[in-house]
């Protein structure tokens, strides 16, 4: 026992003094390696650069669709909010159509057994004015109606979409220049393109510049004291002459 309690403060100081050399030489040896040996590190280096160049080439990809993206919506100048109601609308209208023409000759059938000759006109009118007027009157009223409205800044020329008879998208290119605003506004009418009648809501454009463009209200107005002029010119000879 004696023995032993000599010896464990010896083996203690030995171990502590051991471990400060460790501390140490490790620094030291590592900063010896990496001066003699610098070409793993460099390649790590590059190895890392290397691993981290595809999210770059990601995000500058995804970026650049970013990029693709915004001159398409900074594009559309107008939408109209009734679109997906007009769409809707024409759907039914267009599907109970198809089911009228389908359901006819079982109706006129049945009518046929029931009623004769008068019971026939009767269901060949109330089922042909829901199949073929219906949707021929929705189209006259909402073929006018703007969807969407486009502009190309580098063209200067606008795009107009509407709605046809079969729910397809018509565009309608056209330029200030061929826009004329009727003295008088008809039925779902705003301005006319080429004699084609289009209906826009002034208050759903983000830039009420477009429209004060497409209407010419930033023009001079135009009092057409010339005509007024030319009219009671002509009109005096004619009284002198009575």
């Amino acid at each position: 026992m004696h023995s032993i309690k000599l010896v464990l403060p010896r083996c203690l100081a030995v171990a502590q003094s051991s471990s400060l050399i460790r501390s140490t030489v490790h620094p030291i040896s590592k900063h010896r390696l990496c001066s003699i040996f610098p070409g793993p590190t460099r390649t790590a280096s590059a190895i890392r650069t290397l691993c981290s160049k595809p999210p770059v080439a990601g995000t500058v990809s995804d970026y650049a669709q970013q990029n693709k993206k915004e001159p398409d919506e900074a594009s559309k100048v107008y939408y109209g909010t009734l679109t997906p109601q007009i769409r809707a609308v024409k759907v039914f209208s267009l599907a109970t159509s198809i089911g009228g023409i389908v359901a006819q000759p079982i109706l006129l059938e049945q009518a046929s057994k029931i009623g004769g000759m008068p019971m026939i006109v009767a269901v060949c009118g109330f089922a042909g004015f829901f199949t073929f007027v219906t949707p021929i009157l929705l189209h006259l009223v909402t073929k006018r109606y703007v969807t969407e409205l486009h502009y190309d800044p580098a063209k200067q020329q606008y795009t107009a979409t509407t709605i046809t008879f079969f729910l397809q998208r018509e565009k309608t290119n056209f330029k200030i220049e061929d826009v004329t605003v009727p003295e008088v506004g008809g039925l779902f009418t705003t301005f006319l393109v080429r004699d084609k009648a289009m209906f826009v809501d002034p208050q759903l454009f983000p830039d009420p510049t477009h429209y004060i463009k497409i209407m010419g209200y930033d023009k001079p107005i135009n009092f057409k004291f010339e005509e007024a002029r030319q009219t009671a010119s002509s009109e005096n000879p004619s009284k002198k002459d009575r």
